[in-house]
């Protein structure tokens, strides 16, 4: 197995929002005993310290088979959450934080998904609402067109947990609607079902002493842009070096060091963006999957953690 990296995003303390659970279980969330089994699974001593990891890649001394653990998207479940796991073993781990969030801003990205994965009984009840949603917009014809001739078995087919109906809300979002459009049709949804955005956005992000907790803690800080575009490639040069030089401001001011770390935020990016990060001081940067055979130092493969725990439930 060449050397990779293994990605996490949400963990959970609880099944439902409640007093006790701050952080309630969706779609792809993981608890803290899952997370300790994945690690189990993985063998503990086949994972590198991130900073190991770090000066193994820059020194092109990474060998087959070495691993390190990644954490996306700036999220307090996993500070929370994620951490003590990680203390108990002796370990450290990437952390790619997009740093909008840390200035005060609210990213609708995870909103969002909050609001899908907790508002509804099911994330299939989502779907339902959201394509009734669609149906009823003025996007409604563009989308039923775009999903005659759209083939779920080779989209994202590198994300081996995601149903056909994942892959069917994907599209639509990411490919059809875009940042233009897909905002107002969730907008709407939300108001009308009185879902409280500021009070969910207060438990869904680190903040700024946080993240410097972890870098003080030992583990490496890197980019993961700075308002998280779905589709980083699709953004004009100007605007993708906005989002990373913005974002490596931020850490750079906060952490005392510029960053030398990225993870590429919904695998979008191209060679522009691999140009600007360079242009930055980059020095490794991670895919999300494991698909690409040849491959650049900004771009290391990583396993999902839902495709570990796949494995882990068999």
């Amino acid at each position: 197995m060449r050397a990779c990296g293994v990605t996490f995003h949400h963990l959970h303390d609880g099944p439902i929002a409640g007093p006790n659970v701050l952080h309630p279980a969706g779609q792809g969330s993981i608890s803290q005993d899952q997370l300790a089994r994945i690690i189990q699974r993985i063998d503990r001593r086949r994972i590198l310290p991130a900073h190991a990891f770090l000066n193994r890649a820059i020194e092109n001394r990474l060998s087959d088979g070495d691993l390190c653990l990644t954490f996306d998207d700036t999220l307090r479940c996993q500070y929370d959450l994620a951490v003590p796991v990680l203390e108990d073993y002796g370990l450290t781990a990437f952390w790619f934080v997009y740093s909008s969030v840390l200035q005060g801003n609210i990213e609708r990205m995870e909103i969002y998904r909050q609001f899908r994965t907790t508002a509804f009984a099911s994330i299939d009840d989502f779907y339902a609402a959201f394509f009734v949603a669609l149906h009823e917009s003025p996007m409604g014809e563009l989308a039923e067109e775009a999903l005659r001739r759209f083939e779920p078995d080779s989209y994202l087919a590198e994300i081996a947990s995601f149903t056909d109906a994942d892959k069917r809300f994907r599209f639509v979002r990411d490919r059809v609607l875009g940042p233009r459009h897909y905002p107002g049709i969730i907008d709407d949804m939300m108001r009308h079902a009185g879902f409280d955005i500021r009070r969910v956005a207060r438990s869904l992000w680190m903040d700024d002493a946080a993240v410097r907790s972890l870098h003080e803690a030992g583990h490496v800080i890197g980019l993961h842009s700075h308002t998280h575009p779905t589709c980083m490639a699709d953004l004009d040069e100007d605007e993708q070096r906005y989002e990373y030089r913005s974002n490596f401001n931020h850490l750079t001011a906060l952490l005392g060091e510029p960053p030398t770390a990225v993870s590429h935020p919904c695998n979008s990016y191209d060679d522009r963006t691999l140009a600007i990060l360079r242009g930055l001081g980059v020095k490794l940067g991670f895919r999300s999957n494991m698909t690409q055979d040849s491959f650049s130092e900004l771009e290391l493969p990583r396993e999902n953690h839902a495709n570990l725990m796949l494995r882990v439930a068999a």
